[in-house]
């Protein structure tokens, strides 16, 4: 940051980073000047790659949309400037779900730009940037940062000259308007589903569509009502509602009950801000947890291959029933894809997969019904929900009976707000091996196995050092903080994303930071619903306060 730059803003400003998949921050810190800065740095880096890697050619058209947050039209057009004064033209898509515009921008080989704090507060919003072929990867991170760094420096120079852009409060002098909206491109996402799924599939079904404040409201009510259904709309609003389908809050859970015994309807269905995570409850209000509902989907759709977050229960693994290769990533849409793509270099054909929050991702095409549904690989909430439902039809079964005949398997998770990202780091790392290749110890008589990042793995004896070394963090850490809790002991430590620990009981705990916002996580996984919470409520009422304490 040079000097002129120092002098000439009222504040210094807060450079954006990357969370699980975009860039997010307080709105407050996504001034004009951030968001124009990172657009022209992201636009550079797509005109460095190939187009078989999701690059653009000078002039090319990149979609943007945006939620219904009180920020997103004002970054909205921050973003748009940006891209324009880059030497590319925008297509407003106005207000449309994230995975509507990624879909419309892969179809026309454009780079897509969504403005959305997904499931975050109000006071926060993020911009997910997407290359002309779908989400970008971690590894793109690192030299999109440069390109950012870059066009920081440059524009930096300018701050303070005659034609400068910006005032001292890294806003624009001018006002600046979008492109007219293209509505077209609301009709090509609708139409993804409605020439696929067979017509008037869902005739005679009544659905209650809770729609607060998602920008995917009228859409997703669209498509269910081309496809036969009955709707009823409840809880739409004006005030931006966060709704985070891993963290329901109890009077919202209270008011899908109140619905189901009012209409007694199907189902009843939502979604998070920008409409690329579900919710779908059965006909009694009763919620189906995400990770559930992505392998019941993936059982649909007849796929081989199946990429899935650590924290997806275990239960999936029966649902599937040994029908499509399962495979665990770290948690966030980018990794997801990853191993997605390597699984069509090992030759999967039916590849797919999901995040505990519910939000499908398909890497290949799909027959249903005879019919091909194209690729979408970024969260999406309406597959899921569609799957899931026409699965219960054609077996001639309600929703409650689908779900009765699930494993009783319960994954619970909640999380402690305004909690450091630099504390719950010391807290990871202060229980986690020296060697940061490792990804898993698992607990045996006399032995440890180790499992690698890599996939290799290796046996420890009790006469080794590491042996003595690992053995003493397992037992502190269960005289410290599980025992006294309740808890039982461990039969592994998985590191691949957090603290993951199973218990030898099978019981779950997993303690992870948040990389979307100052948060600490807390996950579990038992074999009833209120134990599951039981372990949530314990995580992070006794167990992370404790070890926040012992940092001291």
């Amino acid at each position: 940051m040079n000097q002129t730059e120092i002098k000439f803003l009222k504040q210094a400003p807060s450079p954006l980073r990357f969370g699980t998949s975009g860039l997010r921050a307080l709105a407050t810190e996504l001034t004009d000047l951030e968001c124009y800065i990172n657009i022209q740095g992201f636009v550079e880096y797509l005109k460095n790659i190939s187009v078989e890697d999701g690059g653009i050619k000078n002039g090319a058209e990149i979609f943007l949309a945006g939620d219904f947050r009180p920020s997103t039209p004002r970054i909205m057009k921050a973003v748009a400037k940006a891209i324009e004064d880059s030497g590319c033209k925008v297509k407003n898509c106005g207000n449309m779900p994230t995975p509507a515009v990624v879909y419309c921008g892969i179809k026309n080989n454009c780079a897509s730009i969504m403005i959305t704090g997904s499931h975050i507060p109000e006071d926060r919003n993020g911009i997910k940037p997407n290359k002309a072929n779908g989400e970008i990867l971690k590894s793109d991170e690192t030299n999109i940062l440069q390109c950012v760094a870059s066009a920081r420096e440059k524009i930096y120079a300018t701050l303070g000259a005659a034609d400068c852009l910006f005032n001292a409060d890294g806003m624009f002098i001018n006002d600046f308007s979008l492109p007219e909206v293209d509505k077209n491109q609301t009709e090509i996402y609708i139409k993804r589903y409605t020439d696929v799924f067979p017509a008037n599939c869902l005739q005679g079904k009544k659905i209650v569509v809770y729609q607060h404040s998602s920008v995917g409201r009228d859409i997703v009510t669209e498509i269910f009502k081309r496809l036969g259904a009955e709707i009823i709309i409840e809880g739409r609003t004006d005030k931006f509602v966060a709704v985070d389908t891993e963290a329901l809050k109890e009077e919202d859970l209270k008011l899908m009950k109140e619905w189901a015994e009012k209409y007694q309807p199907f189902a009843l269905i939502s979604f998070d801000g920008d409409c690329d995570r579900p919710w779908l409850s059965n006909e009694k209000g009763e919620f189906l947890n995400g990770d559930l509902l992505g392998g019941l989907t993936l059982s649909y759709l007849g796929a081989d291959y199946g990429a899935v977050p650590l924290t997806c229960s275990d239960a999936v693994d029966k649902i599937l029933e040994l029908k499509a290769k399962l495979v665990r990533t770290k948690i966030g849409s980018p990794y997801v894809i990853k191993s997605m793509m390597d699984a069509a270099q090992k030759g999967f054909k039916k590849i797919a997969g999901w995040e505990v929050n519910g939000g499908f991702l398909t890497y290949t095409d799909f027959k249903i019904h005879g019919k091909k549904l194209t690729a979408l690989p970024t969260r999406d909430a309406v597959l899921p929900l569609l799957c899931v439902m026409l699965s219960a039809i054609e077996k001639n079964k309600s929703l409650s009976e689908i779900m009765d005949a699930l494993p009783k398997r319960f994954s619970v998770s909640d999380k402690i707000k305004d909690f450091p990202n630099e504390t719950a780091e010391k807290i990871i790392k202060k229980y986690s091996p020296a060697d940061n290749k490792i990804d898993k110890l698992e607990f045996r008589a006399e032995k440890i196995i180790i499992t690698y990042k890599d996939g290799g793995a290796e046996t420890i004896k009790n006469d080794s050092i590491l042996w003595n070394e690992w053995q003493k963090l397992k037992e502190i850490f269960e005289e410290k903080y599980l025992t006294p809790n309740g808890l039982g002991r461990i039969a592994s430590l998985i590191y691949m994303d957090g603290l993951r620990i199973i218990m030898k009981n099978g019981e779950v705990i997993h303690f992870r930071e948040s990389s979307n916002a100052p948060e600490m996580r807390c996950y579990a996984l038992a074999d009833s619903k209120v134990r599951a919470e039981e372990l949530v409520n314990i995580g992070l009422n006794k167990i992370i306060p404790q070890l926040k304490a012992d940092l001291v």
